[in-house]
């Protein structure tokens, strides 16, 4: 009778060990077949359109990275809210681990090797695919310039390297909420130039007043037909170092207004200034009354008047790209392209040759065997003369 206790006890906990096993063992395949299932929705989207992709997640890298993360990194991935607190050194080191995205494209096919993937895959997952409310599109190169056309500018600009067509879908309210404040107005483009960092929160939540740090005709959204206005205020910054489009970017928004003067100062440019933000360019029939006449800045005091509709990225190429060179020239001046893609380290040689040169010139000893040296070229030279 004693044994029989035991004999159950013995009985309830094997149960219990294999019942906590097969729980186990449920959640690891729920949470694989979760991760499969995000592996394809992620491999959808890189394989539709690559390079959103890769600019969605630049401008996500370069809002996390900034010391202003607080309010430019909205909305924040949930997984990494800890009791209301947001884990930054977690995220950022989430984010250090992701590859390449051609890379992870690879290895989304590694059915085996999706759960070290976990992190990265979730991550992905959230601003790739969560996060589909505006989606992305490449515009191609040959259709920029009907792109930069909607804004009617008049002074010349640099071109971006890469646009994006940011596309809202009709069904969502703040669509439905623009398409009702643009019934009764017209619409018209203008730019409006941001830092990199701010450019993730743009995306989700449109421009507002509080990521426009100028303030000098008053307090809104600040916008430009001209994009050359614009790009000033386009600080370059920072994104991904893995980024096939590059790893620092500037990034111009191409937006669409709703001409509702209750909700707009409209701000002519000061002529004659010497500011240099409008020079006389007579090969297109562009005089300073034109000039004068046309509105420089378009100060929204209302944010929903403003629907960003392109995204005009600016990126800086490798070097090698930049400037390509071939095998044979390479060859011939290799001394002067090293010190050219190495200044500050040229800098610090000649100065460390300058102070060399004084110091040996001040040195007695060094004088000594200088002009004994001389001499001795002095005798030599004159018993080839004789």
């Amino acid at each position: 009778m004693e044994g029989e206790p035991e004999a159950l006890s013995d009985t309830a906990t094997n149960c219990n060990l294999a019942s906590t096993s097969e729980t186990l063992s449920d959640n690891n395949q729920a949470k694989l077949d979760s991760l499969e299932k995000k592996a394809v929705h992620l491999r959808l989207v890189l394989e539709k359109d690559f390079k959103a992709a890769d600019i969605k997640w630049s401008l996500f890298v370069a809002a996390a990275f900034s010391f202003r993360y607080e309010s430019c990194l909205r909305p924040f991935p949930p997984a990494f809210m800890k009791n209301g607190v947001k884990d930054m050194d977690e995220l950022l080191s989430v984010i250090t681990d992701v590859p390449a995205l051609d890379l992870v494209l690879q290895q989304l096919d590694n059915l085996d090797n999706l759960g070290n993937l976990s992190d990265i895959i979730d991550l992905l997952f959230y601003v790739l695919v969560r996060l589909k409310e505006p989606s992305l599109k490449t515009v191609l190169p040959e259709s920029h310039e009907a792109v930069l056309i909607n804004a009617h500018s008049l002074k010349p600009a640099p071109k971006p390297q890469f646009m994006f067509q940011v596309v809202y879908s009709s069904k969502s309210n703040s669509e439905i909420k623009w398409k009702e404040l643009s019934k009764n107005h017209k619409v018209f483009y203008a730019y409006h130039g941001n830092r990199l960092e701010n450019f993730y929160t743009i995306l989700n939540f449109g421009i507002q007043q509080h990521l426009n740090k100028t303030t000098l005709l008053g307090n809104g959204v600040y916008l430009s037909p001209e994009l050359s206005i614009s790009l000033p205020y386009s600080h370059g910054g920072f994104g991904w170092g893995a980024s096939c489009i590059g790893g620092h970017l500037s990034c111009v928004a191409l937006c669409e207004v709703i001409d509702a003067p209750d909700g707009i100062n409209y701000q002519k440019p000061v002529s004659h200034e010497g500011d240099g933000i409008y020079e006389e360019d007579n090969s297109k029939g562009i005089t300073d009354q034109t000039l004068d006449s046309r509105t420089a800045h378009y100060v929204v005091t209302n944010c929903d008047l403003v629907r960003v509709r392109y995204l005009l990225v600016y990126a800086k190429q490798p070097a090698s790209l930049r400037f390509p060179t071939v095998n044979s020239n390479r060859n011939a001046g290799g001394l002067r392209e090293w010190l050219t893609r190495h200044k500050l380290f040229s800098i610090l040689l000649g100065y460390g040759l300058m102070l060399a040169t004084i110091g040996f010139a001040n040195n007695q000893p060094v004088n000594y065997y200088y002009k004994i040296l001389l001499k001795k070229i002095d005798v030599a030279l004159s018993n080839v003369k004789a």
